[in-house]
């Protein structure tokens, strides 16, 4: 395979060529995974929903790591408290999120038992039970909001960068017009 048909294989395998658009919406598809609380299978989700839609696997998959180490309190947190806060104001009787508490039985749980064992799972469960519905309803809202979001900034993104790199070529290309008619 020469040079010029392993660099097309790879162009058609990452659809470089795609619209702004198409672009677009596979990274916000990925943000919007991102939120879901299917954490640890947003790679395998995501790889899934691209294909099945045939969107940009690459964009798709940059769009997920907005959620990583450093993000993933203000992902999941943020969302489930504001979502607590609505269900509270529409009457439900779950109690406020208390972040010392919640630490608190976090900590004492981790202290009786592992992560791995099963038994920590039972007590988080039963401790955190209350604040589910609010955390899969908090984080899919959160998701679709952002992921409009990182839609348009993607977009626009796109655009304003092809638009650069589209006129330093054209740049390049009348200085070496200028090179070649001195020359001349």
């Amino acid at each position: 395979m020469t040079g010029s048909k392993i660099k097309q294989h790879i162009r058609n395998l990452l659809h470089v060529d795609e619209t702004p658009h198409e672009l677009a919406k596979a990274f916000a598809a990925g943000v919007f995974v991102a939120f879901t609380p299917f954490l640890g299978l947003h790679t395998a989700i995501i790889l899934i929903v691209a294909w099945a839609f045939r969107l940009n696997k690459l964009a798709a998959l940059t769009g997920t790591f907005v959620n990583n180490p450093w993000t993933i309190a203000f992902v999941y947190i943020g969302p489930t408290w504001l979502m607590v806060t609505v269900m509270r104001y529409l009457g439900s009787d779950i109690h406020p999120m208390n972040y010392d508490l919640i630490s608190s039985h976090f900590l004492k749980h981790t202290a009786q038992h592992t992560v791995w064992e099963m038994a920590f799972w039972k007590n988080f469960a039963k401790e955190f039970k209350p604040y589910v519905s609010a955390f899969i309803f908090g984080t899919m809202a959160a998701g679709a909001a952002t992921a409009v979001v990182a839609y348009v900034f993607a977009f626009f993104g796109i655009k304003y960068y092809r638009r650069g790199k589209k006129r330093l070529k054209q740049e390049k290309v009348e200085e070496r017009e200028k090179i070649e008619k001195q020359e001349i």
